[in-house]
């Protein structure tokens, strides 16, 4: 499968809280890594495979008509895509979750092996830290 369709296919899986389907995308030795200046978790630090099934779940718990991730241009060269992405999800309570990422993801043997993410976190901290 073409690197682009690989990415897609994720992302899809990924706002569908497909689990399985999502993790099958990835390397057992995936890293994703969300590039926070400080590099506090939860908002930025590294994930591994199971992490990311985690992830997917939490998100999916905090709004329950999910995220919708809209595609919004790629860059392929090699194994490398640059992935522009935007969401949109309604938190339980009412609010809403929006941003804008940068996704550099590296493939392998047509698995994602490295995600390095960029994204507004202070907005992430506002809505789910609450400041």
């Amino acid at each position: 499968m073409e690197n682009k369709l690989i990415v897609t296919h994720f992302w899809r899986s990924f706002s569908e809280t497909n689990v399985e389907e999502a993790l099958s995308l990835l390397d057992n030795q995936v890293v994703w890594r969300s590039m926070g200046v400080k590099g506090d978790p939860p908002v930025s630090g590294t994930m591994d495979k199971k992490a990311i099934g985690e992830l997917i779940l939490n998100v999916r718990k905090m709004m329950p008509d999910g995220l919708q991730l809209k595609m919004e241009g790629f860059t392929v060269e090699g194994n490398r895509v640059a992935n522009e992405v935007s969401s949109y999800g309604k938190l339980k309570d009412g609010g809403i979750y929006q941003n804008l990422y940068h996704f550099l993801i590296e493939l392998s043997h047509g698995k994602i092996r490295v995600v390095r993410e960029y994204f507004d976190t202070i907005h992430v901290k506002e809505i789910f830290l609450g400041g």
